[in-house]
């Protein structure tokens, strides 16, 4: 009873840390949510967030590197949640080079770090005012996988060797009969 009481434990007690490791913070409830720093930008300034999503745009220079990021809403277990509704943009600035062959355009990422002052640029033609995350710590999540799907035609597969004969008046009713050739037999002439 013990082991399984052992056992019990080990499992919640692995069952919190749904995280990555490097997605990890002290205390979740002091994060602040990314909706707050639309609304209000100037008012979450320095507070720490955990921000994710999908990757627009990755710009490199020699005071680091800025991931533009689509918005979207985090799972448990903290993979952004994709769909077709966005919460907005933000900009992601890391000090050092984030190579854009690995963290390309549509990659889901997850970031932690501080909130810093918003920044004003454009997307297209519109003037948009982008909140950013100075990040302490970045997750690249691995592209998933389709499963392979395989159909398999399961119609009459007793029939599968044998051709339709013709369907009989006034209702249709098919009756299997045995595959025959009906072309002329070859002569010796020919």
């Amino acid at each position: 009873m013990k082991r399984i009481a052992a056992i019990f434990s080990a499992l919640m007690l692995s069952a919190c840390s749904s995280f990555p490791d490097a997605l990890q913070v002290a205390d979740d409830a002091q994060l602040a949510p990314y909706s707050a720093a639309l609304e209000q930008p100037e008012a979450v300034v320095g507070q720490t967030a955990r921000w994710g999503g999908v990757i627009a745009e990755v710009r490199n220079s020699d005071a680091g590197t800025v991931i533009e990021v689509v918005n979207f809403d985090l799972q448990r277990w903290g993979r952004p949640l994709t769909s077709d509704q966005s919460q907005g943009r933000f900009r992601a600035k890391i000090n050092g080079f984030v190579d854009p062959m690995v963290w390309k355009q549509g990659s889901s990422v997850t970031f932690v770090g501080t909130i810093g002052e918003p920044e004003t640029g454009a997307i297209d033609e519109y003037t948009y005012l982008f909140p950013v995350l100075n990040v302490s710590s970045k997750y690249l999540w691995p592209v998933r996988k389709e499963p392979t799907r395989l159909e398999v035609n399961y119609d009459a597969l007793w029939y599968r060797h044998y051709w339709y004969s013709q369907p009989t008046y006034p209702r249709r009713i098919y009756y299997p009969g045995p595959v025959m050739d009906k072309s002329p037999k070859p002569t010796k002439d020919n």
